[in-house]
């Protein structure tokens, strides 16, 4: 038998021209060749492909294949850039033991072979060690050109696959990449967040720890006392500011000279604690230590230490969205508002300082004052209101009074004059039906305001909720307002009932009493929805942790 590596020279000498090489190795080294990619010493592009001829004896058929086949141009071509070419005689024991693992028995036999991977599925073993798989076989005679055409299509169908795989991977590789990146990120955010919430907790501790102690720590280090500053939270500064009302002062300093000028020269002077005694509430916070401060200086983008700001307290309602909200007004804390009337830092300058306090407190005074004559001038018209209301019902009685009394004293008409008695008794029926309307109304608004009375001394008598708050604001027909607060899981039925009597709970917490309509129904403001299930939560109809209810007066 013709020895494999020989193949290469039988061939040359049967066909007189060139063909593609023969691999001059065993059947193993070839398929372990075809695996192989081209930089490590392959030459398929590690396509893993082997074209296999197991030849037997020198007849016509091989003369064909070594004439025609071989030194086709297109099959030189596609074996090259694709296949490793391997001749075996089944003479000898390795050609002949592998045409008997795969069964053949008609010779020549030309067979396709891709390598395959261990465990791979309908892999063939031979030699052991070495997997492979037969994609096509043809025995006896072959046309060069159904050759070209069969390894053309194989190897392109094989090239895409491989194209498929390596788009895959690069996928797989790409969704791999950011699956680190994002595993990365989540790990510095988390890592930040972790950061941050330790550094606001050291800020909160120090807060703690330092703010009851201020004017001791002031005193020691300046000298002198500090000037009158309230003790508390900012929460609690804003609500007693907005109780007494005034403005709320926010001194926020630091460590370094400025500070310490400012309090030297300026915060420890008569003139300046005059000033903050007569308009202000001060309220101190060190911008680098106390958590607070240093929100309120983020917040604010502050650019410079110490700064003095002049903060008008607002309800959080006042913070509502447009129209009737106010557009300066900012809510922080949470349920906290205020808003930012003017701002003052730089050199420490005791007359730029009393000019900026004297500004915003005269004219915070001025304002109310004019909102002082305001509320009595609206007193005064509520008190003439219900005068008026009393004079025309005192003579509405005086007349209904003069009525009957004319009735019972008019002479009775003369027998035998129809008419004159029909006309008194339509009269009198007239003046009786008036009389029952007038009575019905009165018993009716009797009754109305005496209940509304009993619903509202026994709303005085419950206790506000301290957990689950839910703040209500309702907005009359005419103008009037009132805010309550209400568990988050209390249905809205008890809403309607304080909506009833608000009006009198009003005038029993020393407020003007006002109207409320006798037949209403509640809304939300934005968006516009009437609530009508009074079964259902406050916080099944989303009105925590606050909002604005409108009384839509129902039509008769």
């Amino acid at each position: 038998g013709i020895a494999s590596e020989d193949f290469d020279d039988w061939v040359s000498a049967r066909s007189g021209d060139e063909h593609a090489a023969f691999f001059s190795g065993g059947f193993a080294d070839a398929l372990a060749v075809a695996a192989k990619p081209d930089a490590a010493g392959g030459c398929t592009g590690g396509r893993g492909l082997v074209l296999a001829w197991l030849h037997q004896n020198d007849d016509a058929v091989t003369q064909l294949l070594c004439s025609k086949v071989w030194p086709h141009p297109p099959l030189v071509r596609e074996l090259r850039s694709r296949f490793i070419p391997w001749a075996g005689d089944v003479c000898r024991f390795e050609a002949g033991t592998l045409a008997k693992a795969l069964g053949l028995q008609e010779f020549p036999a030309l067979l396709v072979l891709q390598t395959l991977p261990r465990g791979a599925a309908d892999a063939i073993e031979w030699p052991r060690g070495c997997f492979f798989r037969v994609h096509w076989l043809r025995c006896g005679r072959v046309d060069e050109r159904e050759l070209v055409r069969e390894l053309s299509q194989l190897g392109g169908q094989l090239d895409a696959e491989r194209d498929q795989r390596a788009a895959w991977r690069q996928q797989l590789q790409q969704m791999q990449e950011m699956n680190s990146a994002f595993a990365r990120a989540m790990g510095d955010t988390q890592l930040r967040a972790q950061r941050q919430a330790a550094e606001m907790e050291a800020l909160r501790e120090a807060e703690a720890e330092e703010r009851p102690c201020f004017a001791v720590l002031y005193e020691s280090r300046y000298g002198h006392e500090p000037p009158n500053c309230f003790e508390g939270s900012f929460e609690e500064a804003l609500a007693c500011a907005r109780s007494e009302p005034r403005l709320l002062l926010v001194w926020l300093f630091d460590d370094g000279a400025e500070s310490d000028s400012l309090s030297q020269a300026v915060l420890s002077g008569e003139v300046f604690g005059a000033f903050v005694a007569e308009y202000f509430v001060m309220w101190p916070g060190n911008a680098e230590r106390w958590l607070v401060p240093k929100q309120l200086y983020q917040h604010l983008r502050l650019e410079s230490l110490p700064t003095l700001l002049v903060l008008q307290p607002m309800s959080v309602f006042e913070a509502e969205i447009l129209p009737w909200g106010d557009p300066r007004a900012v809510e922080f804390p949470a349920n906290s508002a205020w808003a930012l009337l003017g701002c003052w830092s730089g050199a420490p300058d005791e007359e730029a300082v009393v000019a900026f306090l004297s500004e915003h407190g005269e004219r915070a005074a001025e304002l109310e004052r004019r909102r002082e004559e305001a509320r009595q001038r609206s007193r005064e018209q509520a008190a003439a209101m219900r005068a008026l209301r009393d004079e025309q019902d005192r003579e509405f009685q005086e007349s209904l009074a003069r009525d009957l009394q004319l009735s019972s004293s008019a002479p009775a008409p003369p027998s035998g004059s129809g008419q004159p008695t029909q006309e008194g008794t339509a009269v009198a029926r007239e003046r009786e039906a008036r009389e029952l309307a007038a009575s019905e109304a009165q018993r009716k608004s009797d009754e109305l305001a005496a209940r509304r009375r009993g619903v509202a001394e026994k709303l005085l008598a419950v206790e506000a909720p301290t957990v689950g708050l839910c703040k209500l604001v309702l907005r009359m027909p005419s103008g009037c307002r009132a805010e309550r607060t209400f568990g988050a899981e209390e249905p809205l039925s008890v809403v309607y009932d304080w909506a009833d009597c608000c009006g009198e709970l009003h005038g029993f917490q020393g407020g003007e009493p006002f109207e409320v309509p006798e037949r209403f129904t509640l809304a939300t403001t934005y968006p516009r929805s009437l609530l009508t299930d009074r079964e259902r939560s406050l916080r099944d109809l989303q009105l925590v942790p606050n909002a604005v209810l409108a009384v839509v007066a129902d039509d008769d």
